[in-house]
């Protein structure tokens, strides 16, 4: 900045000795100097943003896991089975002829015809026949179901998205602002009158 008022107050010196060079051509009973006051500058310090604040996503993978389950192979089952009668040949008694009474009529050793009521007792014989033993039925079996295991993979912990919220970065830069405007105006000059 110093040089800058260095420049403009040699120009105004340059300027001036011209126009009084200019103005003394004639006499003059009055003469003025012009005086330019050089514009005013200041420096000024601000923080500005360097770069925004921004946020990162930053994503977990889920997580799996292997597990072994047991499961049903094949269900259980009830199944109807027929048991065929089983028989059997018992030997029973049974009378052929029941027991009656007979008109006998019989000789004895002088001669005599004699006759007799005999009782003849009832008759009975053995006879085989076949009978159920056990009659025919149905069974109802049940087959267990059968179980085995398998792998299946399982959701442990789910994805997620976690958010880094990075700052704004600032910094610190100097600024140069003109505070006032450069002037120009003339003064008398002080002394005698000088005739160029």
């Amino acid at each position: 900045m110093n040089r800058i008022v260095m420049i403009t107050v040699a120009a105004s010196a340059l300027l001036a000795s011209v126009t009084l060079a200019q103005a003394g051509g004639r006499g003059c009973e009055t003469c003025y100097e012009k005086v330019v006051t050089p514009p005013l500058y200041r420096n000024f310090t601000e923080t500005v943003q360097v770069r925004p604040a921004h946020a990162i996503a930053h994503r977990t993978p889920a997580e799996y896991q292997t597990v072994h389950e047991r499961v049903v192979l094949r269900h259980a089952q009830t199944t109807a089975r027929q048991i065929p009668a089983e028989f059997g040949t018992v030997a029973q008694q049974v009378m052929v002829s029941p027991a009656r009474k007979e008109w006998q009529v019989s000789v004895d050793h002088h001669g005599r015809h004699i006759g007799c009521w005999v009782v003849i007792p009832a008759q009975y014989a053995v006879q085989h026949r076949t009978v159920v033993i056990r009659p025919a039925q149905i069974v109802h079996e049940t087959i267990p179901a059968v179980y085995g295991t398998q792998p299946r993979h399982v959701l442990v912990r789910p994805a997620q998205v976690h958010h880094q919220v990075i700052p704004a970065e600032y910094a610190t830069r100097q600024r140069v602002e003109q505070v006032a405007p450069a002037t120009a105006r003339w003064q008398p000059i002080d002394g005698p009158r000088r005739h160029w």
